[in-house]
């Protein structure tokens, strides 16, 4: 028989960096431009567009994702004028109080291919630390809003379940593909079959900060991913540890909880609160370091 799940209140996370209040504001502004930016690619979602590849055969980018960044990165200086944008596709530059870590399509592969499982992430960012961030995925009528006092989902609360043991859990990732062959080569594969074993369902979905937003509200137990960038992991980082869930960043396998660098790291995982995954632990410390991850 499964184990219960067991649900769990907010967990309000002190920051004295940024009120309560600020937070919120920031978590609106995030929002507004995810709206703006998202009603514009679903009015382009599963039309004829221009594909190119960026740093391999696997790694896609669209003139939508181009445009959706456009949109972001004027929405957000304008609406918080002492701010900068790290995205995806333009990187950063300037400086502000703020830094804002976008990604303006999640999921670029699905969209480009008119699978559903694609979003827009947005971070709010101050003095290293998430304070805000909403993940938007459109095609799936489903906005993800998170502040200092906990996370909403089309603006009803949320929080990460608690399975303890692997085999009653279900994991979701981008792993393996392309790029984690390059990396660890067939041990992506064998790694990917550990996991499969050992979980009572690991589904691949293809979109990394989805995968947070799914198990800070209590959809999926478990999410990893061992090639990423702070824009894919900011915004959801902050979901699943308001819930008292657990974000583990990892560099070279080392694992790192600290609230303001483990979002920064090329590969982590999260789970609900209270949790260890044996093998999802081992697995993405394996491949952090003996990859080239870190």
């Amino acid at each position: 028989m499964a184990a219960p799940r067991v649900t769990r209140p907010h967990v309000t996370l002190p920051y004295a960096g940024c009120s309560p209040g600020e937070s919120a504001h920031l978590r609106g502004v995030a929002e507004e431009a995810a709206a703006r930016s998202t009603a514009y690619l679903l009015d382009a979602f599963r039309t004829p567009m221009a594909i190119e590849h960026k740093g391999g055969p696997h790694d896609l980018v669209t003139e939508h994702d181009l445009a959706s960044e456009a949109i972001l990165r004027d929405a957000l200086t304008t609406s918080v004028p002492d701010s900068r944008v790290v995205g995806e596709e333009g990187g950063g530059d300037g400086q502000g109080r703020v830094t804002w870590f976008v990604d303006p399509i999640d999921g670029t592969v699905n969209f480009s291919h008119g699978l559903a499982y694609w979003c827009v992430s947005i971070a709010a960012v101050i003095d290293g630390e998430v304070v805000a961030g909403v993940i938007a995925a459109p095609a799936l009528g489903q906005v993800f809003a998170v502040d200092l006092d906990g996370l909403t989902v089309n603006g009803a609360p949320a929080w990460p379940r608690r399975v303890e043991q692997e085999i009653d859990a279900a994991v979701i990732s981008t792993f393996p593909r392309g790029v984690d062959l390059e990396s660890n080569g067939d041990a992506a594969l064998e790694a990917a079959g550990r996991l499969t074993r050992a979980f009572g369902s690991h589904r691949v979905l293809g979109s990394g900060a989805l995968g947070l937003a799914h198990v800070a509200c209590g959809w999926a137990d478990a999410t990893f991913d061992i090639h990423t960038n702070a824009w894919d992991v900011a915004a959801g980082s902050l979901m699943v540890r308001t819930g008292g869930g657990r974000f583990v960043g990892v560099l070279g396998g080392v694992p790192d909880e600290s609230p303001t660098t483990a979002y920064l790291h090329p590969a982590y995982w999260a789970t609900g609160a209270d949790v260890d995954y044996p093998t999802l632990r081992e697995v993405v410390t394996e491949m952090s370091r003996d990859g080239t991850v870190g």
